[in-house]
């Protein structure tokens, strides 16, 4: 397995009263979640979700152990919605999973956190840094963009771009959607909560992400931009940088 660096930062931001995200970044799992359904069930949720996967740090990781994580997190966040109605959560994770014989990213997201991938794009004029969304948003705004309905130009402004339509702890709709990415050197991986793409221009989060900055300062700028946009929402980011460690 590759060196890894990373960095994580959370804020309840300047207008909430209270934190109801939570991060992990504990290799081989970086995650983040946005809680939902009330300070105090939002709070609860997103961390039982973050306790759950922290059982995974450390280990060497199959696809069924982290699947089995998974589906414990929507059992105690769905306890807890029984409990306080509404209380539930996203969920966006990377995790390394030997598959094989090689290391592999084993993407999950449920609702509208992201996952961002930093990666070289071969040109014929050369090579290029490229920011790329890994994750698509289990989101109202998504489903009328897939749909034709809404330019995704449009979708800034809209009044309902909170409402998803799936998430941790739901009865209707949990089910995480998995992604995979090649554990490659050079690569930055980003995952946050919305509070940071609807508070910050993408043109500046790309520039924060394709700069040589080390995590931990990248990871700060980019909490500093939300919250000197004054975002709205809580803040969460994570930053992970893969080194060669051979």
């Amino acid at each position: 397995m590759e060196t890894l660096s990373y960095a994580a930062r959370t804020d309840k931001g300047p207008v909430r009263p209270e934190n109801q995200d939570a991060v992990l970044a504990e290799p081989p799992v970086f995650l983040v979640a946005d809680g939902i359904g009330g300070q105090a069930g939002g709070g609860l949720a997103s961390r039982a979700i973050v306790e759950e996967f922290q059982t995974l740090a450390g280990r060497e990781l199959d696809v069924e152990t982290v699947s089995a994580a998974v589906r414990a997190a929507h059992q105690r966040v769905l306890a807890l919605h029984a409990e306080m109605p509404g209380a539930g959560s996203t969920l966006c994770a990377v995790v390394a999973v030997h598959v094989d014989g090689e290391d592999r990213w084993m993407v999950l997201n449920v609702g509208d956190s992201r996952c961002y991938l930093v990666h070289d794009d071969v040109h014929e004029d050369g090579t290029r840094r490229m920011v790329s969304q890994v994750t698509v948003d289990h989101s109202l705004v998504q489903e009328l963009i897939d749909a034709g309905v809404l330019d995704p130009a449009d979708a800034e402004g809209m009044p309902l771009r909170n409402v998803i339509t799936r998430a941790m702890g739901s009865e209707q709709e949990s089910e995480a959607d998995v992604r995979w990415l090649p554990v490659v050197p050079g690569q930055r991986l980003m995952l946050c909560t919305d509070g940071l793409v609807n508070a910050v221009p993408m043109t500046e989060i790309e520039g924060v992400l394709i700069g040589r900055t080390e995590t931990e300062p990248a990871c700060q700028t980019l909490l500093d931009l939300a919250l000197g946009y004054g975002a709205r929402d809580n803040v969460s980011v994570v930053v992970v940088d893969v080194q060669d460690g051979r």
